[in-house]
């Protein structure tokens, strides 16, 4: 099998299983744990590992210089929901999504090819995208929500989430310098779950929930893309990836301790 249709196969399976037992989570035990766990890294873990296995574990360590920048940009995308979400979901989305796909082409064009400009990047629009949400419009945590569950649910948030991720490997594949390195970055954990928890449970919980993975999914995706950076030229693709994902899961566990205590 071509290594792309892998990926694409392996991405739609992972988004849709992640994105489904993630907002279950968040259902179950409350926005704060399911937002920590939507936020462990997914996609950019198959984007650096494809990397790897099909270029170099050299070549997939250079790629990560532009992640964090980019993470800070998908951040300030969630704030920007967050801020807008008393509008019409599609409005809400749209008006994220064109600054998002705005500043992101600006990004690509520049070029970003040093890593601590890309942290400080980062790190300036996450403080941006906590005061939006957690000063600004001053989202509150919600608690778990009660409801049966039957197929066809399950089946529209698999499906939904598994798409969307998968469109995004395919605009990669197909969209050419400029668009294709917009969509490598391209929000779709966070958009597909954004859809998920609104259309299920209103603007209240979903904005809860993507308070949460805006803030420890940031981190934890920067501390991911960090590891991979200097882990898989000492151990290559597959020891690089476990230990990394091992450094990511302690971050989130202080992240899950920061947003328990420190977020409304």
């Amino acid at each position: 099998m071509d290594v792309f249709y892998l990926k694409l196969i392996l991405a739609f399976i992972v988004g849709a299983v992640w994105i489904t037992g993630a907002t279950l989570i968040a259902e179950r035990f409350g926005s704060k744990i399911g937002g920590v766990i939507t936020g462990l890294p997914s996609t950019v873990v198959l984007a650096l590992f494809f990397i790897a296995w099909t270029q170099s574990p050299q070549i997939a360590a250079e790629a990560t210089t532009i992640v964090p920048a980019i993470i800070g940009l998908d951040a300030l995308f969630t704030a920007l929901y967050i801020l807008l979400s008393q509008n019409k979901l599609y409005i809400s989305i749209g008006l994220s999504l064109l600054v998002w796909f705005i500043l992101s082409f600006i990004f690509v064009i520049l070029k970003i090819d040093n890593f601590s400009l890309s942290l400080v990047i980062f790190f300036l629009l996450l403080v941006i995208s906590y005061i939006l949400g957690e000063k600004v419009v001053r989202v509150k945590s919600e608690g778990q929500k009660r409801m049966v569950l039957n197929s066809r649910q399950l089946s529209f948030r698999a499906i939904l989430s598994g798409t969307i991720i998968a469109f995004a490997v395919i605009m990669t594949k197909l969209g050419g310098p400029i668009v294709g390195g917009m969509f490598a970055s391209f929000p779709a954990i966070m958009l597909s779950t954004m859809i998920i928890t609104f259309t299920i449970h209103g603007r209240t919980f979903s904005v809860a929930v993507m308070k949460v993975v805006m803030v420890s999914g940031g981190v934890n995706v920067v501390v991911y893309a960090t590891a991979v950076r200097y882990l898989y030229p000492l151990f290559g693709v597959f020891a690089g990836t476990f230990y990394a994902f091992l450094i990511s899961l302690v971050s989130s566990f202080f992240m899950y301790q920061f947003v328990n205590r420190k977020m409304i």
